[in-house]
């Protein structure tokens, strides 16, 4: 075992754990998610008090049935206003981002929407917080910032990124050849909660953090510009070429997209690098990185993302459409040495990224068909306002796991791709749904808030 080393970064503040009663009326009804934190990872300015503002580009609002070439499915299905979309999605996005809600910039465990604080010490940086595992992930940190760049919240997205890079991410002199420019997919678990100190050790990338971060900062681009305080397109290229082009280490390290199967890796270390996650699988993105990124790289990313919407056929169920956690490149799922083969918390996210390209690029009849399946599936499992159950193995038995928030926000975006003629119903459960708060807040509600955008028509490859 290598002997890490260790970069502590003192926030200088203490973990609040209040009560679980929820200082802040939810707006809407339904019950919330699972217990679950979900988003497995690799096996192996403000002062306290501040309620933040909100300083953008513009404004997120407007629109209609389309915005910016995405469909509101809450207008052109369930009929909602425009006004009354914008309210309820800034209302979510403000809870998150601790926007004029009263939350202290002071991660509390017990109580509260809020994920995104800044960093005490420099109020120029800010980080998204699990509250149920009290770490800082490359996912969380990446998700936060594909949330602002949609809802054109530039201050906070810079200060996302600043931070990872500035504690997270492998420079491009590190000696970890194979991981230059990727990110630390979490914060040590030595972390003291008394003072929130966080050490950053030598722990390997989450891919679809890495992912997620090139996305970001390419549409950061196309929204921004890049000649601001940071050059969004050179970080983005950066990262998606080191993607294809890092070299496999004699250390057991390996690049993120394998280099014989053409996908993207688990986990980048050893045994960790010969299956994958189909909800790393994110085509949409790769046809960004196509356009966006390097010339040299395009065919390959457009080879990639043919290549993954292939697996996301291969690895699901062949009735209930339903995908595993982790499956090995030939589409069979793989239990990752506990449950993985089922369909669980990573799982959930599928059927957006499936409807999420199916919108942007692909228009593809098999991730249409596919998202079919996951609406047929659930016909008898979603309710007004929630799911009945969440967990199952993938021929849909063993159902476990109670309602989730993140799960009926991921089931509504795949109606942006569904032709099925219940799709109205998993929109309206969205709408109906109780955001999350409370120490499992962290997964559930990035999930909850990726698809809500996407259902809100807000969730945009053109600004």
């Amino acid at each position: 075992m290598r002997s890490p080393v260790l970069l502590f970064v003192a926030l200088s503040l203490s973990l609040v754990a209040c009560s679980s009663t929820d200082p802040i009326d939810s707006g809407s009804g339904g019950s919330g998610g699972t217990d679950g934190s979900g988003g497995a990872g690799p096996e192996t300015g403000g002062t306290q008090g501040d309620t933040g503002g909100r300083s953008t580009g513009g404004s997120s609002a407007g629109g209609s049935a389309t915005d910016g070439g995405a469909e509101n499915l809450f207008v052109s299905v369930l009929g909602k206003s425009q006004a009354q979309v914008d309210v309820k999605v800034q209302t979510a996005v403000d809870r998150f981002f601790g926007v004029g809600t009263g939350e202290p910039n002071q991660p509390t465990v017990n109580s509260g929407y809020r994920c995104y604080y800044e960093l005490p010490s420099d109020s120029s940086m800010a980080f998204i917080w699990a509250a149920d595992s009290n770490d800082i992930r490359s996912e969380g940190q990446s998700y936060g910032m594909m949330m602002a760049v949609q809802m054109d919240m530039q201050a906070e997205f810079d200060k996302l990124w600043k931070f990872a890079k500035t504690y997270s991410q492998y420079s491009a002199t590190s000696p970890i050849t194979s991981w230059r420019h990727y990110f630390r997919w979490q914060n040590s678990e030595g972390s003291d909660p008394g003072n929130f100190n966080i050490q950053w050790g030598e722990d390997g990338p989450a891919p679809d953090g890495d992912e997620y971060f090139a996305a970001a900062l390419y549409l950061a681009d196309r929204r921004w510009g890049s000649s601001g305080d940071f050059d969004y397109k050179a970080e983005a290229d950066a990262i998606s070429s080191a993607m294809l082009h890092n070299p496999a280490g004699a250390d057991g390290r390996f690049p993120l997209i394998h280099q014989s199967q053409n996908m993207v890796v688990f986990y980048p270390h050893g045994g960790s690098n010969e299956h994958t996650d189909p909800s790393y699988h994110l085509p949409a993105f790769y046809e960004l990185f196509a356009e966006d990124g390097p010339g040299q790289d395009a065919a390959r990313w457009t080879s990639i993302a043919e290549k993954s919407r292939s697996f996301l056929v291969k690895s699901a169920h062949d009735s209930t459409g339903l995908h595993p956690d982790y499956a090995n490149f030939d589409g069979s799922p793989n239990s990752g040495g506990s449950d993985h083969q089922d369909f669980r918390y990573d799982a959930w996210r599928v059927v957006m990224n499936m409807a999420i390209d199916y919108v942007w690029y692909s228009k593809s009849n098999a991730m249409k068909e596919q998202v079919e399946k996951y609406h047929a599936f659930f016909a008898d499992k979603i309710t007004n306002d929630n799911v009945t159950n969440s967990l199952f193995a993938i021929s849909g038995t063993g159902a476990s796991g109670g309602g989730s928030t993140a799960l009926v926000a991921t089931l509504a975006a795949g109606a942006l791709a569904s032709g099925a003629a219940n799709r109205a119903e998993f929109v309206n459960a969205l709408w109906n749904v109780q955001q999350q708060s409370g120490q499992y807040r962290y997964y559930q509600e990035s999930i909850y808030l990726l698809g809500l955008l996407a259902t809100a028509g807000k969730f945009r490859l053109e600004f």
